[in-house]
């Protein structure tokens, strides 16, 4: 079990019970071992109604106890959800009355040998009260944590191995909780979200320069997601995303290209970029950057202009036909 850290504890309780807990560890194997030590000397006597007989896990068992803690954790990631991904106060309540229930179930598993069944079921439910007993000093961000990782990876070899679909209500909550974290600002493959709006790279192609050389032209969705702000999408692309390109000796910061040529297409969509954007709108539009080269990747590095140019992160755009 991950450590507790829920309230204050008296450490002379804390004490005692720790040393109650060891002596009746050791006592149970000297039981176990003293016991072993008779049946192999005086084969035709009975064990003895202390012997400790272990039994194997079955299937069934292992399916529900699976059951019994992914419904434990399904709460926790629901409560999350419901307090926007705040750890506030009833977050912490919820972990807290999860966390008993798994030491409960880890507790009742000493009478099971640690057969196949009983790993799986025990690394799940380690992972979970791991998660839980250091929940109140994490931050959720867009990316998971190494616990809540671990708890996704134990999940899945849990009902892999019993051969079961994932949990319904686990799954509903953690569906739930994934989509709350995925609106946050950051960057997730061509996507960028900051606190108003978020671009989507759609495609990109390469034109001729009209002073020679070559220019990137970047196809992409705007989608204003502020509640009263009207956004210009150009203005926003040029604030947000800083395009740079590598080459043999440097990395260098790109400027706004000027293809040699012209259509429609792009005449359309450079207007609605340099047009203002109304609150819950979504517009297709283009852009062009002037290419250092024709060999390396071009990289965004993307921030929030509306959060103090907070970083996101990074999207590389490979040159198109490299």
């Amino acid at each position: 079990m991950g450590i507790s850290i829920w309230g204050n504890i008296n450490l002379e309780e804390f004490q005692l019970k720790k040393f109650l807990t060891l002596n009746i560890a050791v006592l149970t194997v000297l039981t176990l071992t003293a016991c072993g030590s008779n049946r192999n000397n005086t084969s035709n006597n009975q064990p003895s109604s202390s012997t400790i007989t272990k039994k194997n896990m079955s299937d069934e068992q292992a399916k529900l106890e699976y059951t019994k803690s992914a419904e434990q954790l399904a709460p926790v990631f629901q409560s999350i959800t419901d307090s926007n991904l705040k750890l506030n106060d009833n977050v912490r309540l919820t972990a807290r009355n999860a966390d008993k229930q798994i030491t409960i179930y880890n507790n009742k598993l000493v009478k099971y040998k640690q057969n196949a069944n009983y790993k799986v079921i025990k690394n799940f439910n380690d992972s979970i009260a791991t998660y839980l007993g250091d929940i109140e000093g994490k931050t959720v961000s867009s990316s998971y944590n190494t616990d809540i990782k671990k708890v996704s990876d134990t999940n899945k070899a849990a009902y892999s191995k019993l051969g079961i679909s994932y949990n319904k209500k686990l799954s509903e909550a953690g569906n739930a909780m994934n989509a709350k974290i995925s609106q946050l600002p950051g960057v997730s493959g061509k996507t960028i979200r900051t606190a108003n709006y978020t671009i989507t790279i759609t495609s990109t192609e390469t034109t001729p320069h009209f002073e020679g050389g070559t220019d990137l032209i970047v196809y992409y969705t705007f989608k204003n997601t502020s509640k009263n702000k009207n956004i210009e999408p150009t203005e926003s692309l040029i604030e947000g995303a800083h395009f740079t390109q590598e080459s043999k000796t440097s990395i260098n910061d790109l400027d706004l290209g000027n293809p040699s040529k012209d259509s429609d297409e792009w005449s359309s969509l450079e207007k609605a970029a340099s047009q203002k954007v109304k609150p819950g709108a979504e517009v297709k539009c283009m852009g062009s950057y002037e290419l250092d080269n024709n060999e390396y990747p071009v990289k965004i590095q993307a921030t929030d202009p509306d959060n103090n140019d907070a970083k996101l992160g990074t999207i590389t755009l490979d040159l198109p036909n490299n």
